[in-house]
């Protein structure tokens, strides 16, 4: 599949100085349906601080990882979304990473054309698959849909259990 090319979005290397609070706040704003919301929800703020921070800790730190390729999709100079993958040349696979587009510019083609560029990536590295973790939640919906167009298949299903000590 070609990258598709959508009028006014560039993609381009993400930058840790120029992108990370944007990356922040779009995390902050769509990542509800990740086990930090929820885990709020049912039982109060978890910590000192709310969900949103708490996956924009983990979000930043793998998309910062040397061995993980990321970028941001932008438009008129404004970051309105990420896309990451990394490799692993041993099993001859990429693997999609955190990815997201901002609210107001969600329903714009925006994540189709960031993966497209990622999978077009993985394949110019060579890789002979791909994968993808997403959850099978209703806020993850319009992901997986995205992941099944790009010929993703479910392989295997996960639960995620807690329970407050």
């Amino acid at each position: 599949m070609t990258a598709h090319r959508l009028p006014g979005i560039e993609i381009r290397s993400y930058n840790p100085e120029r992108d990370a609070g944007r990356i922040k706040e779009i995390v902050g704003e769509i990542w509800g349906g990740g086990d930090d919301a929820p885990m709020e929800k049912k039982y109060g703020m978890i910590g000192d601080r709310p969900w949103g921070e708490w996956m924009a800790d983990s979000v930043l730190p793998y998309i910062e990882d040397e061995g993980a390729r990321s970028f941001v999709a932008e438009q008129d100079g404004e970051v309105v979304g990420f896309c990451s993958y990394v490799i692993d040349e041993g099993r001859s696979r990429g693997t999609v990473g955190y990815n997201g587009v901002a609210r107001d510019h969600q329903g714009q083609r925006i994540s189709t054309m960031m993966l497209d560029f990622v999978m077009e990536r993985i394949r110019a590295e060579g890789m002979q698959y791909a994968g993808v973790i997403v959850a099978t939640n209703e806020q993850h919906a319009a992901a997986r849909r995205n992941y099944e167009k790009h010929g993703f298949e479910k392989l295997m299903g996960l639960q995620y259990m807690v329970q407050k000590l």
